[in-house]
């Protein structure tokens, strides 16, 4: 009976997305990021955009390819404050207010999230955009993209949730720290949330929780539930359709996180295709307020290396070696792409008898990662399957000198040696 009791304010809280908060306190023009360096927003601007029945204001910073912050269902805009000035400093970043959030009015009428995201797109004319959603945020990320496909050129989902998937009584009940009429008493949700669940932060991340109770306190609508009520979900259930996506995606959840949230990032992950999950040690589920170094870090390699591979699949190695040589000349620690997924686009090219390029990619992965004993043990298969013995050999000796251990690459140049 309990379940039954609070299932409806429940899906209101996670249409809310209530489960989630990315932020660290900013200044106006500019703010600190994570590390204490002040950011400077340039080419800042703000104002309202018309969507249906109603209206949802924005801000806009910095130039490039376009990142749109959607926020959870806890606080407003302002949650993403570590993100933001962050980055605009290479990107055109849009942060917005859904519905009865910070700026935005409360809705009178029933209304659809999913339709707000595309007319803030078609009205600040954004073409395609990297969506980075936080729980119920990534929820509405991942509705939008399988609507909308050709807006979407990546997703960063932080302790999303994802339509489809039911949930546990241990998520209804926090671990059976609620009831039904707890629920119902407004007043006492507020400072559950902001005090007392284990799972919004990790024990220590107690200047992170100042922060969060500062953003509700000056904007108490964030936490006035009665939108949740008014809000279309969307016209087909994701889960299923995850399959569907074929955009670089990112999926971020803290260690202490709630089990169901964890449940849902795994069935994210499996099912969009390529799909990366990390697990963000000592933090909650807000994770871009309690490590926004590390958060900030984490996205900016999955953007680099989505641009990279993006020029690899559309204008081919040669124009990605170029690419590569460019940002090393610019920065010789630049580091646009993972080791082992280079490789392992080496290896396709190789087992579908295209040795030249794979030889391509294993000698960017050399310059990438010189230390690595592996890139060389796959650049010297490379150069034995087009039959460049010494090519071969002089790679095999590199891996074997960076590893002793490496008996099969021992083998391999005894092998080529009595050719």
């Amino acid at each position: 009976m309990l379940r039954l009791a609070i299932v409806s304010v429940w899906i209101g809280i996670l249409m809310l997305g209530a489960l989630a908060l990315g932020a660290t306190v900013g200044n106006g023009g500019g703010t600190k990021e994570g590390g204490g360096q002040e950011l400077e927003l340039t080419g800042l601007e703000s104002g309202f955009i018309d969507v249906d029945g109603g209206k949802i204001f924005y801000e806009r910073a910095g130039t490039g390819d376009a990142i749109v912050l959607i926020h959870d269902g806890l606080v407003h805009r302002e949650a993403w404050d570590g993100q933001f000035p962050f980055f605009a400093q290479d990107h055109t970043v849009v942060r917005y207010d859904r519905r009865g959030y910070g700026s935005s009015p409360m809705p009178d009428q029933p209304y659809s999230n999913i339709d707000d995201l595309s007319a803030l797109f078609s009205q600040l004319k954004i073409d395609r955009a990297t969506l980075m959603g936080v729980s119920a945020g990534g929820g509405l990320a991942i509705d939008f993209t399988l609507k909308y496909p050709e807006k979407v050129t990546a997703l960063v989902l932080v302790g999303a949730v994802v339509s489809g998937l039911g949930y546990t009584d241990h998520m209804y009940t926090r671990g059976g720290r609620l009831s039904a009429a707890d629920y119902a008493n407004r007043e006492y949700m507020g400072t559950y949330w902001l005090d007392r669940d284990p799972y919004e932060m990790a024990p220590g991340s107690t200047a992170a929780r100042e922060v969060m109770k500062q953003l509700v306190r000056t904007n108490p609508q964030d936490l006035d539930d009665t939108k949740a009520r008014l809000v279309r979900g969307p016209e087909r259930p994701a889960l299923p359709n995850l399959k569907e996506i074929s955009v670089p995606t990112l999926i971020l959840v803290g260690e202490y996180d709630i089990p169901d949230v964890h449940a849902h990032a795994g069935a994210i992950e499996a099912g969009i295709p390529g799909a990366q999950r990390v697990i963000i040690p000592n933090t909650g589920h807000l994770v871009a307020m309690e490590a926004p170094d590390v958060f900030n870090e984490r996205v900016t390699f999955m953007l680099k290396q989505a641009e990279f591979l993006g020029i690899i699949a559309t204008q081919g190695v040669e124009a990605a070696a170029r690419a590569f040589e460019e940002a090393r000349a610019k920065d010789p620690e630049v580091v646009l792409f993972g080791e082992a997924r280079l490789n392992q686009m080496g290896y396709e090219r190789l087992s579908m008898g295209n040795v030249d390029e794979a030889i391509a990619l294993f000698k960017i992965n050399v310059a990438a990662y010189p230390g690595s004993w592996n890139v060389y043990d796959s650049l010297g298969e490379a150069y034995a399957a087009k039959g460049e013995r010494d090519l071969a050999i002089q790679n095999y000796e590199k891996s074997v000198e960076l590893n002793p251990a490496n008996e099969s690459g021992k083998r391999v140049i005894e092998d080529l040696r009595r050719r």
